[in-house]
């Protein structure tokens, strides 16, 4: 029998990289010394999940963020798209697993590595503006698809990469018995993405405590080295 790993024997007190604090973060409590690109992309971010991308004019984000409408445009001249893209950019910043492929101490260890990447994952997911932004993202992908093209460049992509690269290293150095990587990843976050955030996106508005976050981790991991460990 595979035994369940311990949730409580990590404890992940910063990430393996340094990831930005999060973009929805700073739109519910701003810190005094933002610059003033962050007050702009928080000021949008807000205004793109209240208004959604077609509702939200350079005029009205210029006015949440307390700045001419010449600045937003000094700033991004070709206009909403590129500050949409900004945005996204910055939200990403905060994904806190980027490197994780060429982390010693994860590969070593595989439950350190992907319980890491578990608790990222769905810390990350954690803010309900979070979910707002990527459910607004999906709702007006149909007549702006050029947002989640934008989307998926910027951050979810190289994000998916670095848990599928992790994995894939994990195979080939034999420490687990991986013959398709990417199917691998997909399970893994999968596993993980289904409570902590797709039920949410589909409109579950209750919020998961970290002790259940760590519970949904603790198993996803479980699951994925009881089939995958040699």
């Amino acid at each position: 029998m595979n035994v369940p790993p311990n949730p409580h024997r990590y404890e992940i007190t910063h990430p393996m990289n340094a990831a930005a604090p999060s973009l929805f973060d700073e739109i519910l409590s701003p810190t005094s010394n933002r610059s003033k690109q962050d007050v702009i992309l928080a000021a949008a971010g807000r205004m793109f999940i209240q208004h959604g991308f077609e509702g939200s004019s350079m005029e009205v984000i210029a006015k949440a963020a307390g700045v001419a409408r010449q600045t937003l445009y000094n700033r991004f001249p070709e206009g909403k798209e590129a500050l949409f893209g900004a945005v996204a950019e910055r939200m990403w910043r905060a994904f806190p697993v980027m490197d994780i492929a060429t982390d010693e101490a994860a590969l070593a260890d595989p439950e350190l590595g992907l319980t890491t990447i578990g608790t990222g994952v769905a810390a990350f997911w954690s803010p309900p503006l979070a979910v707002d932004f990527l459910r607004m993202v999906i709702s007006e992908g149909p007549r702006f698809p050029q947002l989640t093209k934008r989307f998926f460049e910027v951050g979810k992509t190289p994000a998916v990469s670095a848990v599928r690269n992790y994995i894939a290293e994990l195979g080939r150095r034999g420490t687990l018995a991986i013959t398709d990587a990417d199917l691998a990843s997909q399970q893994f976050l999968g596993m993980i993405d289904e409570t902590v955030l797709w039920v949410r996106v589909m409109g579950d508005s209750s919020t998961l405590t970290e002790k259940k976050r760590a519970e949904v981790v603790a198993q996803a991991v479980a699951i994925f080295l009881g089939f995958y460990r040699r």
